[in-house]
């Protein structure tokens, strides 16, 4: 933001709606944390660009496209499946934590499916994954671009779709297409 010349502003997600009504000129995009897509889209105005932290970082690494095209796999999980949950760090688990615990959820509750959820955290990543049916990864901030590239590569040549964290809870959310809006040539790619 600081090298864009640009004004940031930030807000809790129960905040949105006042915080953009409180700006003399609309925002030029909302940034969100992808666990707060459905509260913050709602908040957010049609006509506000929206996307997540996750996005934007699978743009910068160069595998949003794929990550785009990986996440049409959730649709096709079906009982006894197992579905890889990746993250790139090694933080402090939460209750409630977003990869173990959130997704697995959502992706239950999506596909009505009864799936094994197996995760990675750090460096750990799987030599062998043909038995996953999907691979969700998360925003990848800890790991640079060559990491990022090679696991995705890996997914790719072994025919296993993959995806990451924010392309994934918007498509379950119903706005993947609107957090794309930024980058039109990734939304050409949608059905």
């Amino acid at each position: 933001a600081l090298e864009a010349d640009a004004l940031a502003m930030v807000v809790k997600e129960d905040r949105v709606r006042q915080a953009i009504a409180s700006l003399a000129a609309r925002p030029a995009m909302v940034i969100t944390d992808s666990q707060a897509f459905r509260r913050v889209s709602a908040d957010t105005p049609e006509d506000i660009p929206l996307t997540s932290f996750s996005i934007l970082m699978a743009r910068y690494k160069g595998v949003l496209a794929q990550a785009v095209g990986g996440v049409a796999a959730v649709e096709r999980i079906k009982d006894g499946d197992t579905v890889l949950i990746s993250e790139g760090c090694t933080h402090h688990r939460q209750c409630d934590d977003i990869g173990t615990v959130k997704i697995p959820r959502w992706l239950r509750e999506h596909t009505g499916k009864d799936i094994t959820i197996e995760t990675t955290s750090g460096t750990e990543f799987p030599d062998s994954l043909s038995k996953y049916s999907v691979i969700i990864h998360c925003g990848a901030c800890m790991l640079n671009e060559r990491e990022v590239r090679y696991r995705y590569k890996c997914a790719a040549d072994q025919g296993v779709p993959m995806t990451n964290y924010g392309v994934t809870i918007a498509y379950m959310t119903g706005i993947l297409r609107r957090s794309l809006g930024l980058f039109p040539e990734v939304a050409a790619l949608l059905p």
